[in-house]
């Protein structure tokens, strides 16, 4: 396979195992609880789809919940040793991740932290005190891992659109990337077990008040994910706005299931076929031409960015 065609970034659902109970995502309650098997991790990253990566990205779940995360990050490392690790948290582990991080090559991993709203967090999160420490995460990374890249990622939800512009004004004042993203309906985790907030419900309203903060967020001269937000700000202007997500991008699920883009159904399972011969499969090239076609709803928007 030409490496063009091959996939430049995987995102793998570690686990499970969640110490939050977030609103719009149903996983802290799904059983049983489960960690991806190490041995079908390893076999997947040695296949030759994924000779070509330029990002391993670890989501879950929450992967600092696990005992054996430095494991995982290892394998990675061993079988890619040029490919950037980005770790996705809910930022809660403020120690395991400190320790986490100060036996890591600091060059080439990035942390990206959920902050959903500087008042609406805990709520949105299920958990009190859920900000603070993720703030205390945040400032600790920052100040002892000054060379790595660390993001905080806000949600958008009905209950938490008004905090945009004050959520990034905080995190230009700590020094820390803001990346904000819309809600969307997945056929992943979310379709798994059901959540409290099935999807998005954005009224003109909310939709005026999200475009007008994410012009003000690009006036901030703040590190952003800048090419999202500008198809943001466009929402008001009845543009019919492409899909972001990348026909080179695999989301790998702890159920197996591979997807190339998560609104759509997967294009296979590794519990009944190897990452191979998925993705040289009729349903994978299907998937694809599916995806060139779509353009979708404003508030459909794909979300690539860690």
């Amino acid at each position: 396979m030409p490496f063009w065609k091959k996939p430049n970034k995987i995102r793998v659902e570690l686990t499970n195992i969640c110490n939050m109970r977030c609103k719009m995502c149903g996983i802290w309650a799904e059983e049983p609880k489960t960690t991806f098997d190490m041995e079908q991790y390893e076999t997947m990253l040695k296949q030759k789809t994924v000779s070509r990566l330029h990002v391993i990205s670890i989501t879950g779940g929450e992967p600092f919940a696990l005992g054996n995360l430095r494991e995982f990050y290892s394998l990675a490392r061993k079988h890619h040793p040029k490919s950037h690790i980005n770790i996705s948290t809910n930022g809660y582990y403020t120690k395991k991740t400190t320790a986490f991080l100060n036996k890591v090559d600091h060059r080439n991993v990035s942390i990206t932290i959920s902050y959903d709203g500087i008042r609406s967090h805990d709520s949105i999160r299920g958990v009190d005190g859920a900000a603070k420490r993720v703030l205390d995460t945040a400032k600790q990374i920052r100040h002892s891992f000054p060379k790595i890249a660390l993001s905080m990622k806000m949600t958008i939800l009905s209950e938490n659109h008004s905090e945009i512009l004050e959520t990034a004004l905080q995190c230009k004042e700590y020094g820390f990337r803001f990346l904000l993203k819309t809600l969307e309906k997945l056929n992943c985790h979310q379709s798994r077990f059901p959540s409290e907030i099935d999807g998005p419900d954005y009224n003109p309203e909310i939709i005026k008040s999200i475009t007008d903060q994410a012009r003000q967020v690009l006036g901030l001269g703040i590190e952003t994910n800048k090419q999202y937000i500008k198809k943001l700000t466009q929402m008001n202007s009845g543009m019919s706005i492409p899909c972001n997500c990348s026909p080179r991008i695999l989301f790998i699920g702890i159920d197996g299931e591979v997807f190339l883009c998560r609104k759509k159904d997967p294009i296979g399972n590794l519990f009944h076929h190897t990452l191979d011969e998925i993705y040289n499969s009729k349903k994978r090239i299907d998937t694809v031409k599916e995806m060139k076609k779509f353009h979708g709803s404003p508030m459909s928007l794909g979300f690539t960015n860690d």
